[in-house]
């Protein structure tokens, strides 16, 4: 017998062909339960910075401010209770119980608390107490799946939002739907509270997807992977070990990483016949510290210099056409002055 489960080379019976890469009622209730081993792609704060935890490594980000497309979220809030003490020199370890959709414990817990979530202890307000603050325990927290705004069609990343930043979420929220605004077509930038003591998420407008992107991202809403990464694909998507945000730890050098830690090589140009090229800007960093080349800027070859048309005597007045092409410019300058007013200081065209 071979070491390949599936071969490589299998055919597809015409018959078969059809029912590939549909969703299967079976195949999601033999992979209930059990827990695959393998954490999510996740975008991790810790000491006000972000960090990439994917495949066991952890990569710290330059970038203090995310430009992301929110892909999915989970409408539960998810639940996470260590017993002991967090430490930044302790090895990671497994959460002691843990919830998806805040009603009950996962299958997965070998020895959970409580049956229930609405009647546990380490769900009432007291059961922790830190610099005289009444907390819960058990942690409530906010699953959203999302990848950076220059690369929609890139790895898609977990962002657990801690109980101190879902205001700030809630805030954001409402502040699109007062205005109409559905967060699908909006880029979010995610940064850090500068005047907290602790890592605390906020949430701005990063301005309008383009069309092209719109249609990409369209395809990722509901999918099975972004349902993995929000934990409503119940026993796949597992909890990384959570991180206390009363913690602040020494900054760390940066590490110089490609978007999510991945760079992507930017061909170049070749020059047109007859025109000069200039010298290629310095590499610029995009979102999710995603490294994207400036695209070399070109001149016109020089043409012989003619001579204007000789005007004809007499005034010309405008022509009908000109005039409407001056009303349409004022109307669309009036509409984006107005589209600004609405979105505050926070709108980025």
């Amino acid at each position: 017998m071979g070491s390949e489960l599936i071969p490589k080379n299998i055919q597809l019976p015409a018959h078969i062909a059809s029912r590939v890469n549909q969703p299967s009622a079976l195949a999601a209730a033999m992979a209930g339960g059990i827990s695959s081993g393998e954490a999510v792609p996740k975008i991790g704060i810790k000491a006000s910075r972000f960090r990439i935890q994917e495949d066991g490594e952890e990569i710290l980000l330059d970038d203090i401010t995310l430009n992301t497309i929110v892909v999915g979220a989970n409408p539960k809030i998810s639940k996470v209770f260590y017993s002991g003490t967090w430490s930044a020199d302790a090895d990671a370890e497994a959460p002691d119980c843990y919830s998806l959709d805040g009603i009950r414990p996962d299958n997965s817990v070998q020895n959970p608390v409580n049956d229930a979530c609405a009647t546990c202890p380490n769900n009432a307000w007291g059961s922790k107490i830190v610099d005289d603050k009444e907390l819960k325990a058990c942690a409530d927290k906010k699953r959203l799946a999302i990848v950076p705004a220059d690369d929609p069609e890139g790895t898609i990343y977990l962002l657990e939002v801690t109980p101190a930043a879902l205001k700030n979420l809630n805030k954001y929220q409402k502040e699109l739907s007062s205005r109409g605004i559905p967060v699908d077509v909006c880029k979010t930038l995610v940064s850090f509270d500068p005047d907290a003591s602790f890592p605390k998420l906020v949430f701005q407008f990063g301005g309008f997807l383009e069309e092209e992107v719109m249609e990409q991202v369209a395809l990722l809403y509901g999918s099975e992977e972004v349902l993995r990464i929000t934990g409503e694909d119940r026993g796949v998507a597992e909890p990384i070990p959570e991180e206390e945000e009363e913690v602040v730890e020494e900054e760390e050098e940066p590490v110089k990483t490609g978007g999510f830690g991945k760079k992507k090589a930017t061909p170049k140009k070749a020059a047109e016949p007859e025109e000069e090229v200039e010298e290629e800007e310095p590499a610029k960093t995009g979102g999710f510290g995603k490294k994207k080349a400036t695209p070399a800027k070109t001149k016109p070859a020089t043409k012989p210099a003619t001579k204007p048309a000789a005007k004809p005597k007499g005034a010309v007045k405008p022509s009908t056409t000109a005039k409407a092409e001056d009303a349409i410019s004022d109307d669309a300058q009036s509409l984006s002055d107005e589209i600004e007013g609405l979105l505050g200081d926070d709108f980025d065209g």
